[in-house]
């Protein structure tokens, strides 16, 4: 896929981080990492940590 894929694959996984973590009840973090060469994203990790409280 090109880095254009990609972009747009991490711009739909930051939309549904947020969504998942503003909702009421949630308590945790969640982290988006992009890995980047030479100006193209080749990767995108999304990782979500849930709290029991």
């Amino acid at each position: 896929m090109n880095g254009r894929g990609k972009a747009r694959d991490a711009e739909s996984a930051f939309v549904d981080l947020l969504s998942e973590a503003t909702q009421r009840g949630y308590y945790g973090s969640v982290s988006l990492t992009l890995h980047v060469q030479d100006g193209f994203i080749q990767q995108v990790r999304v990782a979500t940590e849930r709290l029991v409280k």
